[in-house]
């Protein structure tokens, strides 16, 4: 019997020194933490481990009660979930930590003060590249950082939406169409862009028109590799087939297809070192190409002179956190002959933060 006790007096000193119990719920794996330090420790080591939080909301007489969970080592990365518990009317800040999970959340939604009960029991989940981003997640709630780096779903984010942007219509951002100009001389080049909405950024400077000088091998007045413009767009319209690509594979799937659909070696690379860093973490892509006549119409190049060979890959990313059918359109192989124009670029649509 002595023997007993001292197995059990041993098992709880560990218990304790580690600063951890085992979290109450239908996950037994998971470690409730007492503090973040044996968070941090629990998910470097690969184990999924949970913290709960009581935070006053900034800027309300607001408690929220959370728990926030770390699954590491996902193929995707760390998956972080959070559940708002309840959220409680309260003037005695002393006991409570400062950073709620909701804070940003609630300065950004003039609704909220009024109708923060709407968030008790809701949740969310994302995938997130480093232990250090889950820290920051469980330090200091979903920060701004977190809200425009990583893809955020669940009943949190459409109580969100439907609370704080429901009506709201914004133009639909096109990141970085890169335009490249190759002719069979040395040549002056106009091209003009003309957009059904806004250009918002170009380089270089447009003014109402680019008038360059470009070579055979691609070089812009002595110093580009293309052309560089954005644009908030009026109207979007997607194609009905597409590609569904694991977040994971999108190098090799950009390697792959990208030559195929008529980029050379040094637009794919281009292309890649921009949209991998771009394109947030999440479970898998859906990718589609912008149709020519949708380009025609709200996204036109005018190019003189006339080019031969007229390529536009124009993409619409969207994030999914769960695999869906989708026809793969069919490819037709390109050949560049005589003046030849390229154009990649794309549409984010997780760049439709939480908060707008």
């Amino acid at each position: 019997m002595k023997t007993h006790y001292i197995i059990i007096a041993a098992l709880l000193l560990i218990v304790v020194s580690l600063n951890l119990s085992f979290a109450q719920g239908n996950d037994d794996d998971v470690i409730l933490c007492n503090n973040y330090d044996t968070l941090y420790n629990m998910i470097i080591k690969g184990i999924p481990a949970s913290m709960n939080k009581s935070a006053t909301i900034e800027g309300f007489t607001l408690v929220e009660k959370s728990n926030i969970t770390v699954y590491p080592k996902i193929s995707e990365g760390y998956l972080i979930e959070i559940k708002i518990l309840k959220i409680t009317q309260s003037e005695n800040f002393g006991t409570y930590e400062k950073n709620a999970v909701l804070g940003f959340f609630a300065t950004e939604c003039s609704a909220f003060k009024k109708n923060f009960s709407k968030f008790n029991k809701t949740s969310c989940f994302f995938y997130v590249d480093s232990p250090e981003d889950a820290m920051e997640v469980a330090r200091n709630g979903i920060t701004f950082n977190i809200d425009s780096k990583y893809n955020l779903r669940g009943t949190l984010v459409d109580t969100y939406k439907k609370m704080c942007v429901i009506g709201e219509t914004k133009p639909m951002p096109v990141k970085k169409p890169a335009v490249y100009l190759y002719p069979t001389e040395q040549m002056n080049v106009s091209v003009k862009v003309n957009v059904n909405g806004k250009l918002t950024y170009t380089d270089p400077e447009y003014n109402t028109g680019w008038n360059v000088n470009a070579t055979p091998t691609g070089i812009i007045d002595n110093k580009y590799d293309y052309l560089f413009y954005e644009a908030d767009l009026n109207k979007i319209e997607l194609p009905n087939e597409g590609w569904i690509v694991e977040y994971g594979n999108l190098k090799e799937w950009f390697e792959e297809y990208l030559p195929k659909l008529g980029l050379n070696k040094k637009e794919t690379e281009q292309f890649e070192e921009y949209w991998l860093e771009k394109l947030r973490k999440a479970k898998y892509y859906d990718i589609r190409i912008l149709g020519d006549k949708f380009l025609s119409e709200n996204m036109e190049l005018l190019i003189e002179p006339k080019p031969e060979t007229l390529i536009r890959l124009n993409f619409y990313f969207k994030p999914i956190s769960s695999k869906i059918e989708l026809k793969a359109p069919e490819i037709r192989e390109v050949n560049r002959k005589g003046f030849t124009v390229v154009e990649w670029g794309g549409i984010d649509g997780g760049d439709l933060r939480i908060v707008p």
